[in-house]
């Protein structure tokens, strides 16, 4: 099998996605080439973090290569930085040893490493994960500062059930605040990991599982090798699996969104939005998560501006509340306020002459009855009619 040669820094996707075993080999690899002990220690610390967090085993990771680097490397702030999180790597008088070599005493070390000691215990934290097989897969999303303030999401699959409760909340934000203090991905002049914002923990159900027999994979490798021994050694195909997996763009929607319902250009057009600088579309995975629903909160009521009718009542019930109540009568009520209509808009002045008109008619015909009045007048009418014709 083809030996993995890794001669430049790893990406992020190679470190956090390629399994364990090729990772190592390409640590390995990287270290031979480039002698870089300080990147190889933050690559260690790195997958320290997310060994907890997931339902892979990633413990002792590269064990011999580290005790070998801070036994016999030169001393570096980055090996004192990192040192306590290591200590299960070492005996008690190798860690004894490896103290002396880096810091003047223990005094000076206990002192310098008070906090990354109060952090290790949470790489060390392993939670038992169910036995049952559960039906979910768990993965967690990131929110990130880089150096230059903008926001980036980072992805982890494969997460281990147990460490997504409540219970469990403060030590991923304690791993995940940890994994600020490594300067390790870069995007242009920034670092991506320069400050945590947040995380969510989402499950997504499986819906089939299925393998081929084993007897069809054998009779598939038979011929496959057979074809590799005839052909010459520059046409033979490698065997190696590819490891690298696209980098994920993880796109956030509302929830009860469903992507599916977007047309090719509206598609196009939101993964275009969330296309990171110099990324090609081919060259990511892009991945969409639905927030999860937030409980709904009661809404304000909408402001109504306060009306005369308002103030009325308002005077009316202040002055009941301060006449005392007189046996059992109950507060005097509110007249309603009439609308302002048609009829009691202000009056134009031919309206008012002719209003001024209805009134002094109105005021000859008091005391009397509606259709007393009438006939009264009539017959004053006729008699003046009568007496015109005489004379």
């Amino acid at each position: 099998m083809k030996k993995n040669v890794q001669t430049k820094p790893l990406s992020q996707m190679q470190l956090f996605v390629t399994k364990r075993s090729t990772l190592e080999q390409k640590i390995i690899s990287y270290f031979e080439h480039t002698k870089n002990v300080s990147m190889v220690i933050q690559y260690a610390v790195a997958i320290m973090i997310k060994n907890p967090l997931v339902l892979s085993d990633y413990s002792d990771f590269l064990k011999d290569l580290v005790r070998e680097l801070f036994l016999t490397a030169e001393p570096s702030d980055v090996l004192r930085k990192n040192l306590p999180y290591f200590k299960p790597y070492f005996k008690s008088g190798e860690f004894d040893t490896v103290v002396h070599r880096l810091f003047s005493n223990k005094k000076a070390y206990l002192k310098f490493s008070e906090e990354a000691r109060l952090t290790s215990k949470y790489l060390h934290s392993v939670i038992q994960a169910p036995t049952e097989i559960s039906k979910y897969n768990y993965y967690l999303v990131a929110v990130f500062k880089a150096t230059n303030g903008k926001r980036h999401t980072w992805t982890l699959r494969d997460i281990n059930p147990a460490i997504t409760t409540e219970e469990a909340g403060e030590q991923t934000y304690k791993l995940l605040e940890l994994l600020t203090t490594l300067p390790l991905f870069k995007q242009g002049d920034s670092w991506k990991f320069a400050q945590y914002v947040k995380f969510d923990y989402f499950k997504n159900a499986k819906v089939m599982h299925h393998e081929a027999p084993k007897e069809e994979l054998e009779e598939m490798v038979e011929p496959k090798a057979a074809l590799q021994q005839k052909q010459p050694e520059s046409a033979q195909i490698s065997e190696e699996p590819t490891e690298e997996a696209k980098e994920e763009l993880t796109i956030m929607v509302p929830h009860g969104f469903d992507p599916r319902t977007l047309s090719d250009a509206e598609a196009w057009a939101l993964v275009q939005a969330h296309l990171p600088e110099g990324k090609k579309l081919d060259e990511m995975a892009v991945v969409f998560v639905e927030r999860p629903a937030e409980p709904s909160e009661e809404q304000e009521p909408d402001f109504v501006p306060p009306t005369i009718s308002d103030f009325v009542q308002q005077s009316h019930v202040q002055k009941s509340e301060e006449q005392p109540a007189v046996g059992v009568a109950e507060p005097p009520k509110p007249e309603p306020v009439k609308e302002r209509t048609r009829k009691n808009r202000p009056l134009s002045g031919s309206q008012l002459a002719a209003q001024s008109l209805i009134n002094s008619r109105g005021s000859r015909q008091e005391g009397t009855t509606g259709k007393t009045s009438k006939k009264n007048k009539h017959k004053g009418k006729n008699g003046k009619n009568r007496k015109r014709k005489k004379r």
